[in-house]
């Protein structure tokens, strides 16, 4: 007489199942944040891309640059801190720098707002800075460990808690 095997799954066949699918969790949740950080800096590096091609239009057809510093976005852009998207007290969207570039471009492109800053926050999104006679393009990369080339001189760049901020000089006035 033949014996019949039970039917049924070992314990060391449901172990192995159970490590395969923990390992292919792990991967997937590693590499969907990685996609949401690289998501982030993509919006953040396109909206800057498009507010500097506007100034570089503006500045060939008026032959002058905006004289105000502002963030890039619109009023609603960045929400809390008082509108700020850099730590200080004038650094929001400003109206008349709007006013002046809209024209030049195709909506109102609006970088990520992820804060990168723990101390000096907040350090988010980017902006146009007029000092003196030197006008710099500022951004904010949540997770970046360098900064892109957007086709001017990288000044500097600085690394903070949740990223870095990279600074371009865009003109001499």
């Amino acid at each position: 007489m033949l014996k019949k095997r039970p039917r049924g799954f070992t314990i060391v066949e449901l172990l192995i199942v159970i490590v395969v699918i923990a390992i292919l969790a792990a991967i997937t949740i590693v590499a969907y944040n990685g996609v949401q950080t690289r998501a982030k800096n993509t919006k953040t590096i396109n909206a800057t891309t498009a507010w500097v091609k506007a100034l570089k239009l503006y500045n060939a057809d008026t032959g002058l640059w905006p004289t105000v510093s502002s963030c890039f976005g619109s009023a609603t852009t960045y929400q809390g801190s008082g509108g700020q998207c850099w730590n200080g007290t004038t650094w929001i969207v400003n109206s008349t720098f709007t006013s002046q570039v809209q024209p030049y471009m195709n909506g109102t492109p609006e970088p990520d707002t992820t804060d990168i800053a723990t101390t000096n926050s907040p350090r988010r999104g980017a902006f146009y800075q007029v000092n003196s006679t030197l006008r710099y393009i500022w951004m904010s990369l949540p997770g970046a460990t360098s900064c892109p080339d957007l086709g001017m001189p990288l000044i500097g760049s600085g690394a903070e808690t949740n990223g870095m901020y990279c600074y371009y000089h865009l003109a001499t006035v």
